[in-house]
């Protein structure tokens, strides 16, 4: 059986509630609004969260569309979701891709399974184990 290639990013404190993450050479500023104690430098965990699905779903039918030689303008991904408790979570996502002009009809069922089977979709309809250590300096 193949071994899965472990990945990894790193995440650290930087001022406030204001967190950067570092992976592969890239930087991201994770921050709270105002309102809730931050300085809006960045989006939330919630927001990476759901963007992290919206954009998977984007390069997975941008890929399908080059695939098979279909435009790609104006193709967008929207996202929305609710809250639900006990406990505190995401309870619904909502996705809607927005096809280029011209998209042929005949394709949209191949288009929703292919988005439908993005990693990120794949995660969160078969949930990862997940594991929190803590760990001195």
């Amino acid at each position: 059986m193949k071994e899965l290639q472990k990945e990894s990013m790193t995440i650290s404190w930087t001022s406030g509630v204001q967190l950067t993450v570092a992976v592969r050479g890239h930087r991201l500023i994770i921050d709270q609004p105002k309102e809730e104690g931050g300085d809006d430098q960045g989006i939330t965990p919630v927001e990476m969260f759901i963007a992290s699905l919206g954009a998977c779903i984007g390069y997975f039918a941008v890929r399908f569309c080059r695939r098979h030689n279909l435009p790609t303008e104006g193709l967008a991904v929207a996202v929305s979701w609710d809250y639900a408790e006990q406990p505190h979570r995401i309870g619904a996502i909502s996705t809607r891709v927005n096809l280029p002009k011209g998209f042929p009809a005949a394709m949209k069922d191949r288009l929703q399974k292919v988005v439908e089977g993005c990693t990120i979709h794949n995660s969160l309809t078969h949930p990862p184990q997940i594991e929190v250590l803590l760990q001195e300096g």
